[in-house]
């Protein structure tokens, strides 16, 4: 009897758990559904276009031949020619970003590039002249000008890219919204090339006349300077990565509204510098109209320089975003550190740090799901 009564108690048992099964696995399917349905409602490919005003923090040693920082200077001088010994300070460029977020997960992978470039040319010219009368029987009303001048020609190119590929996770940090850990590798090159010269007549002595077979010629001296200078650095280099980036509505949610954006980086980059320069510096002193000139300075040099470094890399970026669901408008302050990329030295190696800070402005559309 009791054999009996074991047997649907088994049965009973069975069932239940027969029951359970299947409503977890319904509830889970409902669930999986769910997600489907509210993932497919959202974008899987990001691309990314825009722009930005940067200024260029990198530069190099200022070339400065003896003459053009001789004191005093020139009385007709108007503008200090070393103001014009400098690249540009601002850039402008383009960025664009492709990121991939795959339907049911919280990944996402990108690959990002941004791009600035400055030219500047500057030409400064200073000259005076003092009229002298000749006052000779011939001809009385005779007036010499001798000039005295200052000329300087200056022409920088810079330019920068920067490529980014990393994986990142959304991994949630709360108060700070929807946050993504990214891990990748970032190549970087950086590229100065520029030209000076510089040429200067400060001053003209009068000697008087000199008679020769009934001729009458103006006696006169003056020095005259000359310098240049050309270079050409670069930078390039490859390295791992970090970043961490969040987004907080302000208003709205995230399928619209407008946020808070926000992200740090950090990379470490492997890779050659490489600088080379060329300079010379002539100087003479004129004693009269037909005399010789006599060499009071001269020099010249260059140098070719590569060298393997290892260049830390930091940057943030923060802004707001007016987003939709399928598209997303940005703008920002943005700033990238590269610790002794370059090598702005003239004769030797000086190590000097790049760096790129200023707005941005970015357009977003999102494509599938």
């Amino acid at each position: 009897m009791s054999e009996l009564m074991t047997a649907p108690t088994h049965r009973e048992g069975l069932r239940w758990q027969l029951l359970t099964t299947a409503c977890a696995l319904t509830l889970l399917s409902c669930t999986a559904a769910e997600a489907a349905t509210e993932n497919a409602d959202h974008p899987t490919v990001w691309i990314e276009l825009g722009g930005q005003l940067e200024r260029v923090s990198s530069g190099e040693q200022r070339f400065e031949p003896s003459f053009a920082v001789r004191s005093p200077r020139p009385d007709f001088e108007k503008t200090s020619p070393l103001s014009l010994l400098k690249a540009p300070r601002y850039a402008v460029g383009g960025e664009g970003k492709i990121t991939f977020e795959p339907s049911g997960t919280d990944w996402a992978f990108t690959a990002a590039v941004r791009y600035g470039r400055s030219n500047g040319k500057k030409h400064m010219h200073n000259q005076t002249y003092t009229p002298i009368p000749a006052r000779n029987a011939v001809f009385p009303s005779l007036m010499i000008t001798p000039g005295k001048f200052e000329d300087v020609k200056t022409d920088y190119k810079e330019s920068h890219t920067v490529l980014d590929f990393a994986v990142g996770k959304d991994v949630g940090l709360g108060l700070f919204g929807n946050s993504v850990a990214s891990v990748g590798v970032r190549y970087a090159q950086f590229s100065l090339n520029s030209t000076v010269s510089l040429s200067s007549k400060p001053d003209y002595i009068t000697k008087g006349f000199i008679s020769t077979f009934g001729k009458y010629v103006f006696g006169h001296g003056f020095h005259n300077y000359r310098g240049g200078a050309h270079a050409e650095r670069n930078f390039r280099g490859v390295g791992p990565s970090l970043s961490l980036t969040g987004s907080s509505p302000l208003s709205g949610n995230e399928d619209g509204g407008v946020a808070f954006d926000w992200g740090v980086n950090a990379a470490l980059l492997f890779g050659r510098q490489r600088a080379t320069t060329a300079h010379n510096t002539y100087g003479h002193y004129m004693k009269a109209a037909k005399g010789h000139p006599v060499v009071t300075y001269t020099k010249a040099d260059s140098r070719v320089s590569t060298r393997s470094v290892t260049v830390p890399n930091v940057g943030g970026f923060a802004g707001l975003s007016m987003r939709y669901p399928n598209a997303k408008v940005s703008f920002g302050y943005r700033a990238d550190v590269f610790f002794g990329a370059m090598d702005g030295g003239i004769d030797q190696r000086n190590s000097r740090t790049s760096a790129f800070y200023g707005p941005f402005a970015s357009v977003s559309i999102g494509l599938g799901g």
